[in-house]
């Protein structure tokens, strides 16, 4: 059998997710690791058992000769990775937020296709086995309002607390809501975004506290994003997730765990989590590398960069205090 030859550049925690799956699969070799704290790098190897690390990026890619790369790294180092792996004609998964510009994001994508480089992004929430379903109760319904939110405490990584390395929480974390919207509801036409800052003190942080965004959809729906960074550990739990309320009913995505639909009072409909969202997605990606069929992959780059195109346009109208055209 051959294998589809995996390597890692950032080896941070969100890397092990994929890993963990991937040294799992028979037709998968994991061959590379590299990160710009090389002690990471090999202790993630040293778990995987396989491959070996790296200190550096080219030398790893011209070492390990990987045919698929996973960039696992902060929002403001995409670029010269993808540049240089598209050149070796190497595929891609890459984590969300994609880029921190549009100009960027269309020049990869661009670099890409004229390579024929094949595509993943990290938005692993369409992958969840009940999402078909919430699709499903949709059909044919309409939809006036829509209320969500990713609302929790600042996360750890060192770059998270400046716009200019993360993107802001709505970016860099939020999307993944902002993303289930465009997939379940379609395009936005308009978005307006207000913010807060005062609750969160701590040095070189530049972040909205939290925020609120009303996006007007193409079909006519309006939906009300809410985001935030603020509430500290003894805070209750916060709701997460989107509540979309249809003509005759309302239908519940609670997080990465279930959905509901909620018909006029009758007997709520229940769908729970079953199999394990991030090793469909991992898998649907190594299919398609083997096959050359993509067509199963829910979130390719090009799709990616709408969403990202959403939350940028979010980021411009707290900013500037204007509703922004998409």
């Amino acid at each position: 059998m051959q294998k589809i030859r995996a390597a890692f550049v950032g080896t941070g925690g969100r890397s092990w997710t994929h890993i963990e799956r991937l040294k799992d699969f028979e037709d998968v070799e994991l061959v590379g690791f590299m990160d710009v704290i090389p002690e990471r790098a090999r202790e993630k190897q040293a778990r995987a058992g396989q491959g070996k690390a790296y200190e550096g990026f080219i030398e790893m890619l011209e070492d390990a000769k990987p045919d698929v790369l996973y960039l696992c790294v902060p929002p403001a180092e995409h670029g010269y990775i993808e540049r240089e792996a598209i050149a070796r004609g190497i595929h891609l998964f890459i984590e969300k937020p994609i880029a921190l510009s549009m100009a960027l994001a269309e020049e990869i994508c661009a670099l890409a296709k004229a390579k024929g480089i094949v595509t993943c992004t990290g938005f692993q929430d369409r992958y969840l086995d009940f999402i078909p379903q919430a699709k499903k109760w949709l059909a044919g319904r309409k939809v006036g309002l829509v209320d969500g939110a990713w609302v929790g405490g600042l996360p750890g990584p060192p770059w998270y607390p400046k716009y200019a390395t993360c993107g802001g929480q709505l970016l860099e974390q939020n999307i993944h809501i902002f993303d289930m919207l465009r997939f379940l509801l379609g395009e936005p036409a308009s978005v307006y975004c207000a913010g807060g800052r005062g609750i969160i003190e701590k040095e070189g942080y530049d972040l909205h506290d939290y925020s609120s965004a009303v996006i007007t959809m193409q079909s006519g729906a309006v939906a009300s994003i809410f985001s935030g960074c603020y509430r500290g550990g003894g805070a209750p739990g916060f709701p997460n997730g989107m509540n979309i309320h249809c003509e005759d009913c309302t239908i519940r995505y609670y997080l990465r765990d279930r959905v509901t639909f909620d018909s006029r009072g009758e007997n709520v409909t229940y769908w729970k989590r079953g199999e394990d969202w991030q090793t469909v997605m991992a898998r649907t990606f190594i299919d398609a590398l083997k096959t050359g069929d993509t067509s199963a992959i829910l979130s390719p780059y090009e799709d990616a960069m709408k969403t990202l195109r959403l939350c940028l346009a979010c980021n411009e109208s707290l900013e500037t205090g204007k509703v922004v055209e998409l």
